[in-house]
């Protein structure tokens, strides 16, 4: 049975755990730690967390095996991918465009759900998509950079930060097809052994915690967290919404790192922030809106296209 005020309020929850990714990096990045392997822990200890609940109640994680290479794609894009994607982005541009362009995959999302989901876009749909959009380009003040001139994409940013984008976004519709079959926590269980496997492969998870050891509260913390729980919420809440909704609440995250950097860090807000916190605050309330109160068809049409990616 959908609730899709449970499913909103479980997206959100993840947008705010998200959020506090900032907080988390910026300390471990002073202890030394390098983004590539604060990815590695992130999904070696979410990964490990899970385990643990498995050994308690392994009914719950089974799987069919015709089913594994599924979920390893959905690993090996969604969680390795797409951190290797977004790090090679960082690596080629300022921050804020970075996060500018990861944050296109609702974008992503929206059309993708339409040619292969069947769900609909609608003009609140659209609305929202729009201000979402112009929320994040606002907030993380990558329109300001552009416009002033202080931030240059190059042409392998561009395709590397919009392909963290794509992959970003298939999270939400790999997560989607799953739940077809299978519980929030199995859905989750596996992505991550496969994200976390390869991520191993490229950064050895143990070393941050050998080389300081200091840093581990604060790295089991990221990973059980921003990261685990924040994942499970958000799986959770696309039992209850379409898969585009889902992605445009979760962009709430920069609105949440702003406030928190503020709050935490001492960080200022200028005016193009304030302006984009404002507008993706009103695509989510215009989302939760249109969520309470779905229409028939379109619950129709979103019910066929679960049943449809179901049969697949």
């Amino acid at each position: 049975m959908r609730r899709p005020v449970v499913g909103g309020a479980m997206v959100l929850g993840a947008a705010v755990l998200w959020g506090s990714l900032g907080i988390f990096a910026k300390r471990l990045y002073d202890l030394g730690l390098t983004p590539r392997e604060l990815a590695s822990v992130r999904a070696s200890v979410a990964f490990l967390g899970l385990a643990l609940w498995a050994l308690a109640r392994p009914s719950g994680f089974r799987v069919r095996p015709r089913d594994l290479p599924f979920f390893a794609l959905y690993g090996l894009v969604s969680i390795a991918g797409f951190q290797y994607l977004y790090f090679a982005t960082l690596e080629r541009t300022t921050v804020s465009i970075a996060v500018a362009l990861l944050y296109t995959a609702p974008g992503f999302v929206v059309i993708l759900s339409r040619l292969f989901g069947g769900e609909p876009i609608g003009g609140a749909k659209l609305t929202a998509l729009g201000l979402v959009l112009s929320g994040v380009f606002l907030v993380t003040g990558a329109l300001g950079m552009l416009v002033t001139g202080d931030a240059v994409v190059s042409p392998a940013a561009l395709i590397l930060g919009l392909a963290s984008g794509l992959t970003y976004g298939l999270y939400t519709l790999f997560g989607k097809r799953a739940l077809a079959r299978y519980a929030p926590v199995a859905t989750v269980f596996y992505a991550f052994l496969f994200g976390a496997l390869v991520m191993a492969a490229l950064e050895p998870p143990w070393r941050p915690f050998t080389a300081r050891p200091e840093a581990t509260p604060l790295l089991l913390a990221l990973g059980l967290f921003p990261t685990l729980a924040a994942y499970l919420l958000y799986i959770g809440g696309l039992r209850h919404l379409a898969s585009g909704t889902a992605s445009m609440l979760a962009c709430l995250e920069p609105v949440v790192a702003a406030l928190l950097g503020l709050a935490i860090l001492g960080e200022g807000i200028g005016g193009d922030q304030i302006a984009g916190i404002a507008l993706i605050v009103g695509a989510a309330l215009l989302l939760a809106r249109t969520a309470a109160e779905p229409r028939a068809d379109e619950g129709a049409a979103t019910d066929a296209g679960i049943s449809s990616s179901a049969s697949r």
